[in-house]
Formats: C-alpha cells, structure tokens, sequence
C-alpha cells in the first residue's frame, strides 16, 4: 500500500544509490588517470615523437659510465663525445680518432640504434632517461653497460 513514507523511503534510497554510483564512477575515473600518467617508459623531458628527436640531436660527453656489476669505467671517456645530427648521422670522438654512422629513434622511442658506416647491423641503446641536457643509455646486451651522458 502507498504512503509518503513509502516515497520519501524509495526516493532516500534512489539519492544513496546514485551517490554511490558517482562515487564508483569518480574512483574509476582517478584510477585510470594514475595509472595513465604513471606508465612512462622512462624519465623524459619532452613528449611529442619529433621533440624527442630534438632532444636527442646535441653534442653529448660521458658523465658517468658503469659495467653490467657496478664497476666505475667513466675515466675511459675522459675524450669521448658523441653529436647525434638532424639528419640522423652521428660522429664519434675520441682524442684522435672519429667513426661516423647513421642513428634512429625505434618506433616506441625507448630505443636508439646506431649503425656505423660500412656496418649493415647497429648497436641497440635502451634510453632510461632523456631530458634536453641529460641522457642516460643502457646497452642492450646481456651484461648491459650504462653510460650517463650530459650536453657538451
């Protein structure tokens, strides 16, 4: 039998339900946005595929470098730099001695690869970080070597 009670009950219960519902969806919403903005594949400064690019292109000097165990090798690019070109060719330096060669983002941008001139295979760095002055690379092999490389 219907009485106002009975409706102001169903329309309390009606208002519950529906705070509930936009408290879920709120939660939903946030939890999707953190999980969103926290899937960075590394530490970057920039965001759009062709900034990345610029910020790669620099003249770059060894400021630390380490073995796969931890062991400090930094003192052997005491003379090295490397200046990764626009159109994509890179030079190497070191005292006396440059190779030159072609280099490019992978299609995810967490890779770059280098490939010497008069090789057809190139060598695979893993970016970690990557800011317009600060870049750090991890070799791809094995017993990966990381080399941490500032603008020169």
């Amino acid at each position: 039998m219907w009485s106002p009670d009975t409706t102001l009950k169903t329309g309390q219960l009606k208002i519950k339900f529906m705070k509930k519902q936009i408290t879920l969806l709120f939660v939903l919403i946030a939890s999707i946005a953190i999980v969103f903005t926290s899937c960075k594949k590394y530490e970057y400064g920039s965001t759009l595929k062709t900034s990345i690019k610029n910020d790669v292109v620099n003249v770059w000097k060894v400021e630390k470098a380490t073995t796969f165990d931890g062991t400090d090798i930094t003192s052997h690019f005491s003379s090295y730099t490397i200046e990764y070109k626009k159109d994509n060719t890179y030079i190497e330096m070191s005292g006396n001695s440059s190779s030159t060669g072609t280099w490019a983002l992978d299609g995810n941008n967490e890779k770059i690869i280098l490939t010497p001139n008069g090789n057809s295979s190139g060598d695979i760095w893993i970016i970690l970080k990557l800011k317009k002055n600060e870049m750090w690379l991890k070799t791809s092999d094995s017993e990966p070597d990381e080399v941490h490389f500032i603008t020169n």
